[in-house]
């Protein structure tokens, strides 16, 4: 006697369904107190770039600041591999972290070598917000990991205070969707 192709059926849908959610968990670990933390922080910046943004877009209206104006340019490319580190199907969870903490310091070395330019500049005319630069810092201290990497270099080239500016937005846009997926990142492990 065989069983009804339907219960077959559903028990197979089951089991393939149960497969697929453990499959996507994280693989090395958990989230804990600490994960808590740095979901906190990433939303933290999340704020902080964002209302950054928005006050180089107002500031520097007569600039190329917007979206759909600028080359968007990605820093980290063929630095960090935080995107395949943090898919979910092959998620390690300490490999993605680490990756995520060395985009952050890379932001961080090129968005500090652009204020000390921008405070240079006689005008005046825009300064990079503390809040953020402090947030970067305060996610990357939860994050807890030592670079072991060579110190970062800023890729920043002598720029007039006109291309440095330009420059500023187009890091800024990038960095925003950074942290747009950091912040997500933070949401998936902190609900794992």
């Amino acid at each position: 006697m065989r069983p009804p192709r339907s219960l077959l059926l559903a028990v197979s849908l089951v089991l393939l369904h149960h497969l697929s959610l453990d499959r996507n968990l994280p693989t090395t670990a958990t989230a804990g107190p600490g994960m808590f933390s740095c979901l906190s922080h990433s939303q933290n910046l999340l704020k902080a770039v964002s209302s950054t943004l928005h006050k180089a877009r107002q500031t520097l209206k007569y600039y190329s600041c917007t979206s759909e104006k600028i080359d968007h340019e990605d820093i980290t490319k063929d630095k960090t591999s935080t995107v395949e580190a943090c898919l979910p199907l092959e998620l390690t969870t300490t490999l993605c972290l680490s990756s995520i903490y060395e985009d952050l310091k890379m932001y961080q070395v090129e968005f500090k070598a652009i204020n000390e330019k921008l405070l240079m500049d006689p005008k005046r005319q825009i300064i990079l917000d503390q809040n953020m630069l402090a947030a970067i810092d305060e996610l990357m201290q939860a994050l807890d990991f030592n670079s072991a990497a060579v110190p970062q270099q800023p890729a920043l080239e002598e720029l007039d205070p006109y291309k440095m500016k330009v420059k500023l937005c187009i890091l800024l846009h990038a960095f925003r969707v950074r942290a747009v997926t950091i912040n997500r990142m933070m949401s998936y492990l902190n609900s794992s």
